[in-house]
């Protein structure tokens, strides 16, 4: 669940980008899972989809090592383009996601996340994400 205003927009990252309509303060919450609003998807039923759907899974979400499970988010959090430097993180001390800002946030910004906080360098070179 997203609790900043925020707009989803062309980024010079990655396509589309989230970019904030509003200042964030360092430790601010920005976005926090909601349980309808993911979907966790066990290896056993992910082998037996389709091979475009894994494709569709693998592109949008990831396989999180702690729950076993293959996670997607239905809000608009996808857009989070990686960063070496991202500007957001998650909160440590929260299994599921947390996310709060590294740094003053200014109205504009793209929000970013280095994604090696829940995934690892293999799952980067299968999406052809440079880290």
């Amino acid at each position: 669940m997203i609790l900043i205003n925020y707009e989803v927009k062309s980024s010079s990252v990655h396509g589309a980008g989230f970019f904030t309509k509003q200042n964030i303060m360092q430790g601010e919450l920005i976005a926090k899972a909601s349980p309808k609003l993911e979907l966790e998807i066990k290896p056993s039923i992910f082998k037996k989809l389709e091979e475009k759907e894994k494709q569709e899974i693998l592109y949008w979400g990831y396989f999180d090592e702690d729950k076993r499970r293959y996670c997607v988010d239905f809000d608009n959090t996808k857009f989070i383009n990686h960063s070496k430097d991202g500007n957001i993180t998650q909160e440590h001390g929260h299994h599921s996601m947390y996310l709060i800002a590294k740094r003053d946030i200014k109205v504009g910004e793209e929000l970013t996340q280095n994604y090696l906080e829940f995934e690892s360098k293999e799952d980067f070179e299968k999406r052809g994400i440079k880290y």
